[in-house]
């Protein structure tokens, strides 16, 4: 009795290459995107280290400049999305399970966070006068 294998789809050397993962290649993609990003909003800004001459053939036009660093600050949010996304697909699911609070039980707990803080403060403030006070007759100031 022989045993039949399986046949095996054979997949393109390409798909290949863009389906599998590798180690690095989204931090590298990360900072890429920012460096690419810092240097796109250089050039929207239009000031900085980094300037386009004039006489630089295409983008030596200013108007030719912004389409080039908007289309490459687009690209840049693009790869800066495409590494964020494995991150934040996941929480999605649990972001629809959430209980939101009604408006009594939100305006309840504002109103004790804002006391809350306001305390501190005050206790903070009260401590620094307090201090100063003490290095007032010390003499220190």
């Amino acid at each position: 009795m022989a045993i039949k294998q399986k046949e095996t789809e054979k997949q393109s050397k390409l798909v290949e290459i863009l389906t599998t993962e590798y180690r690095w290649e989204n931090l590298l993609l990360l900072v890429l995107a920012v460096l690419s990003t810092a240097l796109s909003l250089i050039i929207i800004i239009n000031k900085g280290p980094i300037a386009i001459d004039s006489s630089f053939p295409i983008l030596g036009n200013r108007t030719n400049q912004l389409i080039f660093a908007w289309i490459l600050f687009g690209i840049s949010m693009l790869g800066i999305g495409l590494v964020a996304a494995p991150f934040i697909a996941p929480a999605i699911p649990e972001l629809k399970r959430i209980t939101w609070a009604k408006k009594s039980e939100f305006i309840d707990h504002s109103v004790r966070v804002i006391l809350f803080i306001l305390f501190f403060v005050f206790v903070i403030l009260a401590f620094d006068i307090i201090v100063l006070a003490l290095l007032r007759l010390l003499g220190v100031e």
